[in-house]
């Protein structure tokens, strides 16, 4: 076992001396979709973006690539309609039951995060892969959550019709009503696999290029990014229905088994700086010609 170790030490020696050594930055466009089990809500596509540092090491064709991102994403989701009914006496003293209706409600929520990512491939012609991991700390995610309500009074057939949209009585018909809050997401690991081409931006006399790569990535988070929570998907003031407090649904009550994984597929691209390293293990790549020699020692030219 020590063996192995040791030849796995220098063999990473051995590409940290001989390889190449690439600076950059990155940024880029990303999908987002939610797989998760909750049935009350479904999960609409959502948008976001990253910037970062990249560090990239290349040895023959061979690719290590790792670096810091800040990752954004809105998150979406339409969520079922919600009828709530609760037991009342009014100032007459006569029981009746107090009905919400909350529907046509989408919650948001806007995800910034950290990600530490550490891919391996390859790089063949222009053409380059890579897979990997990316270790992700979410930083904040704060939700706003809109819907419509409409309220109403049942008598149970003591009048000719229930009481609704009368606001100064507490009743309001189909008015649209917001909540803010925000969600504590555990840390999580995503799987990633990119797909590109990388092309020469500019080409020094020592053979250093300055790289645009472009491409197209997919992530999958491996593990569940919901937290356990006590609050009520709906808290309703009955004395005044507008200002009900609505949270959002990954930050709320969810059955024990509740999952979460996320997807994201989107474009990268990354500047890539040589600041170290030729690629060939080289230490002089300079031609050992005839032409060189009379340039270098012009005496040996007289003597020719």
């Amino acid at each position: 076992m020590k063996r192995i170790y040791i030849v796995l030490l220098l063999n990473a020696w051995t590409l940290l001396l001989l390889g190449q050594h690439k600076i950059g930055i990155n940024f880029g466009g990303i999908a987002t979709y939610q797989l998760d089990n909750v049935d009350i809500a479904t999960s609409k596509l959502g948008y976001g973006g990253e910037i970062g540092a990249v560090y990239q090491l290349q040895k023959g064709k061979f690719l290590f690539q790792t670096g810091v991102n800040a990752d954004y994403s809105l998150l979406l989701h339409a969520v079922d309609s919600m009828s709530l009914s609760k037991d009342m006496v009014d100032y007459d003293g006569i029981r009746y039951i107090h009905k919400s209706i909350f529907y046509d409600r989408i919650d948001r929520a806007n995800v910034i995060e950290l990600s530490l990512p550490l891919m391996f491939g390859f790089q063949y012609s222009a053409f380059y892969a890579l897979v990997g991991a990316k270790f992700v700390y979410p930083l904040s995610a704060q939700t706003s959550q809109s819907a419509v309500l409409t309220t109403h009074a049942d008598y149970n057939g003591l009048f000719y019709d229930d009481f609704g949209n009368m606001p100064q009585h507490g009743y309001i018909d189909a008015q649209p009503i917001q909540s803010n809050g925000k969600i504590d997401f555990s840390y999580h690991v995503r799987a990633c696999v990119e797909l590109g081409a990388a092309l020469d931006l500019s080409q020094s006399s020592k053979g250093n290029a300055t790289q645009l790569a472009l491409g197209l990535f997919a992530e999958y988070g491996v593990l569940n990014v919901l937290k356990s929570s006590d609050a009520e998907l709906i808290n309703i003031d009955y004395s005044q229905p507008i200002n009900s407090k609505m949270n959002h649904i990954y930050s709320t009550k969810l059955e024990s088994n509740a999952f979460v994984n996320n997807l994201k597929i989107g474009l990268r691209a990354i500047i890539l700086f040589t600041v170290a390293g030729d690629g060939t293990g080289r230490k002089n790549n300079k031609c050992m010609c005839i032409d060189w020699i009379y340039r270098k020692h012009p005496a040996y030219r007289k003597r020719r």
